[in-house]
């Protein structure tokens, strides 16, 4: 959990002030009478932005321009900034002071950064909610003024593991984690459902973003000879684990698991080794039934329509829920009613996506300067899926609902 920040200065004048009619009743930073200004803070610099960190702005931005076509909300066209942070906390909150000093966003949208777990305390001192963030972080569903579209990682290791436990029954498994503070706690979750169950862990593995040579992790992990191995890291250095996994002619007897890998593209890196048995755990159903979402991405933003994965889903359901409270709030809109809105009801996060999300009312901790709350933090049950094929298309069949079982829940807080 975030340290508490010091108590924030009173909100800014302006949006206590009366409407101002010359620009359609906008009382907000970043709001004028024709636009909405929104930031994003990417982590582009890290391995395959083209895949994992870019395609989810664009998501987000595709949204946004089948609205602004119809003549935006009430009349403003809804714009994003992007600053690419390049997987470093320093340059994340530079960013973050360019995008409210420089360029005055009235407030971020759904990206992939590292950030979301460390700008805490300038979001409440600038008082500039994150609509969507990507939820990797259990501080971003404690934080009253960040709205997540995705699962915590440690409830998902959670739910991932009660899944493991109870569908494929192994006696002993590998844990395989990314060695960053959040995760090391996503494995102490791990142990929470798997000691009690009797199921021994004969490995726990740490990885790193960037490692040149995966085989001596392989040959580590074969080693142990686990039943099944379960990871929680990244995309990029999983998929080299699994490449270097091939080349050592090894799977382990149940398969892998894991998450960050709900991924259309997956394929043309790992191939059909992992056909042997491999599932992963993700927030909502995959992209097939979610005509909205492909519509928009066909039209506006064609050359991601293949790069599409769970995150870029929450950039597509973020940007919705935006969409939607704004037309809801109208012309008079402003930060603190906005987020009023988003905790006000549940919001379906689109047509064939299977979650709704509920953000409870946070205001009082917003007015009160506390840094935590528990209003926001409910989401609790994933759905899994099972790798089919390695080539992407259109019938989007990479993964299919996962025949053993599909849904995955936690039953207890972490």
């Amino acid at each position: 959990p975030a340290a508490a920040p010091e108590p924030p200065p009173p909100p800014p004048a302006a949006d206590d002030a009366a409407p101002d009619a010359a620009s359609g009743g906008a009382t907000a930073p970043g709001v004028s009478d024709t636009e909405i200004k929104l930031g994003a803070i990417s982590d582009d610099g890290l391995p395959l932005p083209e895949i994992v960190t870019i395609p989810v702005v664009a998501s987000a931005v595709a949204m946004f321009d089948s609205v602004n076509d119809e003549g935006g909300v009430h009349g403003r066209k809804i714009s994003v900034t992007n600053c690419d942070a390049a997987g470093d906390v320093a340059r994340a909150r530079a960013c973050f002071r360019k995008l409210v000093d420089e360029d005055q966003v009235f407030g971020f949208i759904t990206s992939i950064t590292w950030g979301t777990g460390e700008l805490h305390q300038d979001l409440a001192r600038d008082q500039v909610p994150w609509f969507g963030s990507w939820g990797f972080f259990t501080s971003e569903w404690r934080d009253p003024w960040m709205f997540p579209a995705h699962m915590a990682t440690i409830h998902e290791a959670t739910a991932n593991s009660i899944w493991v436990r109870d569908i494929l029954q192994p006696e002993s498994v590998g844990i395989i984690y990314l060695n960053i503070p959040e995760d090391r706690l996503a494995v102490e979750s791990m142990r929470a459902v798997y000691e009690p169950a009797g199921i021994d862990i004969v490995l726990e593995q740490p990885i790193e973003i960037e490692t040149p040579d995966h085989t001596p992790a392989v040959i580590e992990m074969q080693a142990a000879n686990p039943d099944h191995v379960i990871h929680f890291a990244w995309a990029a250095p999983m998929a080299g684990w699994m490449i270097a996994a091939e080349q050592q002619g090894y799977w382990p007897p149940l398969g892998v698991s894991g998450n960050h890998f709900a991924a259309e593209a997956l394929g043309e890196f790992v191939g059909d080794w992992p056909l042997k048995g491999m599932w992963t755990i993700t927030t909502f159903k995959v992209w097939n039934d979610n005509t909205e979402y492909l519509a928009a991405l066909e039209k506006y933003n064609p050359d991601q329509l293949l790069k599409i994965h769970h995150i870029t889903q929450s950039g597509y359901a973020g940007a919705r829920i935006f969409i939607e409270t704004a037309k809801q709030v109208g012309p008079n809109l402003t930060r603190e009613n906005m987020m009023e809105a988003w905790e006000a009801q549940p919001w379906d996060a689109g047509p064939g996506m299977g979650i709704t999300f509920t953000w409870g009312d946070a205001s009082y901790e917003r007015e009160n300067g506390i840094a935590e709350t528990t209003a926001h933090d409910t989401l609790r049950c994933e759905y899994q899926f099972k790798y089919n094929q390695a080539a992407a298309s259109t019938d989007f069949a990479v993964w299919i609902p996962a025949p053993e079982g599909y849904e995955a829940c936690a039953t207890y807080d972490s």
